[in-house]
């Protein structure tokens, strides 16, 4: 029994092995391939992009794309899928870090091996990157290549607003009203004027609710240090008014509410006015991110055909089972327990005188008759004892037999 047991444990022991050995290596085999920097002002655009690659798609599975250093923060999550649009998973934007995880398996996909396919997300230029030129970027906690500010043509160098380190966004004296694609799908709108210090200034923005927190620059950049914010006026929902301080140049303020893009629609229009001066722009909803993939199905050897039987062909006769043969062996205790016999007492045969034999009365002297023999002679006696002690001697060898 001990045996047995042991064997079963060690069959599953075989079967367990390659699942557990495969389930642990949860870090997806990925690259990164391209990385674009469009300009060296925050804000402005980092595109980064890559492959990915696993034997087989396991729940659980993931890799990771990070700033290192910060320099630049991923825009929003999107969907982690393949190329027939099945959802595997998630890619998740926290900050600088971008997760790629897989939380369910398509059937369609249970049974494919070397499953691999692209990524590409976007990110925008951070306030950490001012005054650098350059930032890295990490695969799984390791650091795989060098990211150039302003490099847009992705090739290890610098090829727009080069002229120095990274720095704050461009504050161009230009009236404009823009928008952007917000992390949850919304966007958001932004109102920028040019201003003469002491002017007063009514701005409206005519699609959704103003705020009353404006900054204005006196320096080409938005450099914090050289940036004013000041609060403006309220006059309703959608408008509010404020003085240019002094030595400003251009002022900018951002409608607090974000707008949601109606149902089948890719972009929207916002409008706005400052100081009777029309504004308009219009903002197309643009992807943050993708994936894409496939595998090769795995061949199943297909089972063997169950051959019909014939109900036509007479059935075959009966094969006798064989007699049992008698075993060589005993089939009882092979040691005889032990026979008492009894001797059979031979008769102790001793020579007697014969009787005397009375003479009939009457009778006259003559010569007598002989007398037939009646008693046991000594020879009798002898062949009596030998068929005896031959029977028990016989009667002893058929008991042995058995």
């Amino acid at each position: 029994m001990k045996k047995i047991i042991t064997a079963a444990a060690g069959v599953a022991m075989l079967v367990a092995a390659p699942v557990a050995a495969y389930a642990a290596n949860d870090t997806m085999t990925a690259t990164v391939t391209s990385a674009q920097s469009m300009s060296r002002q925050t804000s402005s655009e980092v595109n980064v992009s890559g492959t990915w690659e696993t034997e087989r798609l396991t729940v659980g599975q993931s890799f990771t794309v990070a700033s290192v250093d910060g320099g630049f923060k991923w825009n929003a999550s999107f969907p982690f899928t393949l190329d027939d649009g099945s959802q595997i998973g998630e890619c998740t934007a926290n900050e600088a870090t971008l997760t790629c995880k897989v939380t369910t398996i398509p059937d369609a996909y249970a049974n494919k091996k070397d499953v691999k396919g692209t990524w590409w997300a976007r990110a925008r230029l951070q306030d950490a990157a001012v005054g650098t030129t350059e930032g890295k970027i990490s695969l799984n906690g390791e650091v795989v290549r060098t990211l150039v500010w302003g490099d847009k043509d992705a090739t290890g160098k610098c090829s727009n607003d080069c002229s120095g380190p990274a720095h704050y966004e461009y504050a161009s004296p230009e009236n404009l009203k823009f928008g952007w694609t917000n992390a949850n799908g919304t966007v958001g709108w932004g109102i920028k004027f040019i201003v003469e210090p002491g002017t007063e200034y009514t701005v409206k923005d005519f699609d959704t609710r103003l705020n009353t927190d404006v900054k204005c620059t006196e320096s080409p950049t938005w450099d914090p240090k050289t940036t004013a914010f000041i609060t403006a006026i309220p006059v309703d929902a959608n408008t509010i008014k404020f003085t240019a301080p002094e030595g400003a140049e251009v002022c900018m303020v951002y409608p607090p509410e974000q707008v949601r893009v109606p149902d089948g629609q890719t972009s929207v229009t916002n409008h706005a006015e400052v100081n009777g001066v029309k504004l308009e722009a219009t903002a197309t909803v643009k992807a943050n991110g993708g994936a894409d993939g496939d595998g090769t199905a795995m061949t199943n050897p297909e089972p063997s055909p169950v051959p019909t039987p014939d109900v036509s062909a007479p059935s075959p006769a009966p094969v006798p089972s064989p007699e049992p043969k008698p075993s060589d062996k005993p089939q009882y205790d092979p040691t005889p327990a032990p026979v008492e016999t009894t001797p059979v007492p031979v008769p102790s045969v001793s020579p007697s005188a014969p009787a005397p034999v009375e003479k009939p009365q009457g009778a006259q002297g003559g010569t007598q008759g002989k007398l037939a023999k009646t008693g046991a002679t000594p020879a009798g006696l002898i062949g009596t004892g030998i068929l005896v002690a031959g029977g028990v001697a016989l009667a002893v060898a058929r008991y042995k037999r058995r």
